[in-house]
Formats: structure tokens, C-alpha cells, sequence
């Protein structure tokens, strides 16, 4: 994925977002609201980093966690960043 930026012009199209697991589904709007320190639920115990990617492209390096009982995934960093 080139830029995110350019996701910006569909914000209703729907992207699956895998964490090394089988992923949420995020909209367009939801993936461009991600930062670091987001979070994404995902319904797995915690402990063990994770590659994010979206659409099937890298989208950076994320750690299993908790948030408030459920499984999520906290994004590190993003881009070349997460290919550590």
C-alpha cells in the first residue's frame, strides 16, 4: 500500500485487517483512524507481536493484548517501521 492517504477517497470500502490471525473487517474510515496505540479487537489470548496487514498489504507490527476483557491487537508502528 502506497499511501494511506490515498485510501481516504473510499471511505465505505471494506477492508479485512489480519494480525497474523484471522482478522476483524475495518472500513476505509476506521483504517485511516488508526494511530499508534489503536486498538483492534480480535478475540485471541494476549502475548506474542503480530504483522498487521490490510487488503493483504503490510500495514506495520502490532502486540497482542487485553483491553477491557476482550483480545486486541496494539499497533507498534506502521510501514517499514513494523518490518523489524
Amino acid at each position: 500500500m502506497e499511501s494511506l492517504d490515498e485510501l481516504a477517497r473510499f471511505p465505505d470500502l471494506v477492508l479485512r485487517v489480519d494480525a497474523g490471525l484471522n482478522g476483524p473487517v475495518l472500513k476505509i474510515d476506521e483504517l485511516l483512524a488508526l494511530r499508534s496505540g489503536s486498538l483492534i479487537l480480535t478475540g485471541r489470548p494476549a502475548g506474542e507481536n503480530v504483522i498487521v496487514t490490510a487488503g493483504q498489504a503490510p500495514l506495520g507490527l502490532g502486540e497482542l493484548g487485553c483491553f477491557k476483557g476482550k483480545a486486541v491487537v496494539r499497533m507498534l508502528s506502521f510501514g517499514s517501521e513494523g518490518r523489524a
